[in-house]
């Protein structure tokens, strides 16, 4: 079964109200016997498609290029930074870089949120997208790196540490610098600098918003931004208690109870920011949650399940003289397993297949493909080695 769930923050103040009086409340769906997840808002949805990535020489050039001027940017740090002959030259030196690395984190977010609306509004397509959420990983990884390098540079120099403000300025840039990147994006980054196969990413998005999913080498992945629960402006609720942490805990586990039932996750802030980070190894895989303090919800979000512990049931099957497929399918936008097999002989049967038209792959020798289900009615189509062809209309996951 699957629902969606909105849950009320026990101890400090519930999610700001619209307009017409009704609360924004987090968009967390419910899935049975394991961890819940983030998901854009059915009626926010403005495109859902499938795309594969290849090689591209521009993305791999432009995040090679952005590279090399960051390790030149932490090199010519760590050089004039041992070159200072005062605490107050190396906090100068310090403060310029931090600057430098902020307003370089603006722009990601930015470029990111503009990317985003233009996918909406059918101003670039899909793959067009993704090159920039490529781009933006790879440049996000950056910074971190510069962040990291001025920690340990600092922390090497005698007689010299960060100042508080200095140490809470690198911890806001962390934290939002881990919510510009996630484990597709990084993905599609080393599919497009030809550094691992091509695999079919199923893609949804909304004005302010994306989500991703994938299977590969044995594992379901999601990435998901919400971009309208995160208020960098807003006050702190959980600051406001006696024990934020506490109080995060209180929030998480009302949107990921089954999660909490298995162990407490380990929990994360970072600065001033108003970001707080869940993250937890379970039975099924692994859950990085972050929280924004103003909102209390969830904004971003990446999953891993292993394919072996998702629920699953059969849900279609088509027949023609030659050969049988079957679907089963988990839960919406969740692991889908197509299964071809030869209808006289029950055999595995090699064949390619497609979902609403869009190729997603081949099946292989073994007769099945993983891949992940799009929202809604579907139709999958598999076409054998031999032309067989056989289509199966699929009622989407309730």
């Amino acid at each position: 079964m699957v629902v969606s769930v909105a849950a009320p923050v026990t101890g400090f103040a519930s999610p700001a109200q619209t307009a017409d009086g009704s609360d924004q409340l987090p968009q967390i769906t419910v899935v049975d016997n394991t961890t819940n997840h983030l998901t854009i808002p059915a009626s926010d949805v403005r495109s859902t498609t499938y795309n594969q990535s290849s090689i591209d020489v521009g993305v791999a050039v432009a995040a090679g290029s952005s590279d090399l001027r960051s390790d030149y940017a932490t090199t010519t740090f760590e050089r004039k930074f041992f070159q200072q002959d005062s605490e107050a030259a190396r906090d100068r030196l310090v403060d310029e870089t931090l600057t430098n690395i902020e307003s370089k984190r603006t722009s990601l977010e930015q470029r990111n949120q503009i990317a985003i609306q233009q996918y909406a509004n059918g101003a670039i397509t899909a793959r067009e997208f993704l090159r920039q959420r490529a781009l933006l990983d790879a440049e996000s990884r950056q910074l971190a790196t510069r962040l990291d390098r001025i920690r340990a540079t600092a922390g090497t120099a005698p007689d010299y540490s960060l100042s508080p403000n200095q140490r809470f300025r690198l911890e806001n840039n962390r934290g939002v610098l881990k919510t510009s990147r996630g484990p597709i994006s990084q993905r599609i980054s080393a599919e497009t600098a030809g550094n691992t196969e091509p695999n079919t990413v199923y893609v949804e998005v909304s004005s302010e918003g994306y989500m991703l999913s994938t299977v590969a080498d044995g594992r379901y992945t999601r990435e998901t931004y919400l971009g309208q629960d995160r208020e960098q402006t807003a006050i702190d609720q959980f600051a406001r208690t006696n024990d934020s942490l506490r109080a995060v805990n209180t929030r998480a586990e009302t949107l990921y109870p089954w999660l909490y039932s298995e162990q407490y996750p380990s929990v994360q802030t970072y600065g001033r920011s108003a970001i707080y980070q869940i993250q937890a190894d379970h039975s099924n895989g692994q859950l990085t949650a972050y929280l924004d303090g103003g909102t209390t919800n969830v904004f971003y979000e990446t999953q891993h399940l292993e394919l072996t512990t998702v629920d699953r049931s059969e849900v279609a099957t088509n027949v023609n003289q030659s050969v049988r497929v079957r679907v089963e399918q988990s839960f919406e936008s969740g692991p889908l397993l197509v299964t071809v097999s030869d209808n006289s002989t029950g055999s595995t049967a090699d064949a390619t297949v497609r979902i609403n038209g869009k190729r997603i792959g081949t099946t292989g020798t073994d007769g099945s493909l993983w891949t992940v289900e799009p929202r809604g009615e579907y139709t999958v189509t598999v076409t054998t080695q031999d032309g067989d062809r056989v289509r199966v209309p699929v009622s989407g996951s309730a």
